[in-house]
């Protein structure tokens, strides 16, 4: 008897036993990643419970209409540039940029701030300003969070 089938199968041996380990450690790792997905979405999610705005006031002066937004939730809203303001006016619903030139909004402050300056704590309000178009006279407003929470109102109060 010769050794070359007792070398041919040691080696037949050892390529089962290295695709097993490949195929093993891509399967623990696909399974981490799914984990760890799952995991920041359970978080996201809880975050999401936790967030709540209300729109308490809406003034318009000129081409201006002042939001004032409270957190009533007990989470706070960190990244406030990245709000979303929907303005309607003429029938049409409008997107609102933050910062930029014609239709945007801007940060009017942070009452009380005390607590992480520049972050919408949980009780505090965030007054914005949108500037918009003479003519384009806003009758309904939706400010919606980073995380999706949304509140909206008819605007209502006009000022001098």
């Amino acid at each position: 008897m010769s050794a070359g089938p007792l070398v041919a199968s040691g080696i037949g041996i050892l390529l089962l036993v290295v695709t097993a380990y490949i195929l093993i450690g891509g399967t623990l790792t696909t399974t981490e990643v799914m984990v760890e997905a799952q995991n920041n979405l359970a978080a996201y999610q809880e975050t999401r419970m936790r967030t709540a705005i209300m729109i308490q006031n809406t003034t318009l002066k000129n081409t201006a209409l002042q939001i004032e937004v409270k957190n009533t939730g007990s989470e706070p809203i960190v990244d406030i540039p990245s709000i979303d303001v929907y303005i309607q006016s003429n029938g049409l619903p409008d997107y609102v940029p933050y910062n930029t030139d014609g239709l945007h909004w801007i940060s009017a402050g942070i009452a009380p701030d005390e607590i992480h300056p520049g972050t919408l704590d949980p009780g505090e309000t965030l007054t914005l300003t949108v500037t918009f178009s003479e003519g384009d006279r806003p009758v309904w407003v939706q400010v919606v969070t980073p995380n999706g929470v949304s509140s909206s109102a008819y605007v209502t109060t006009a000022g001098g």
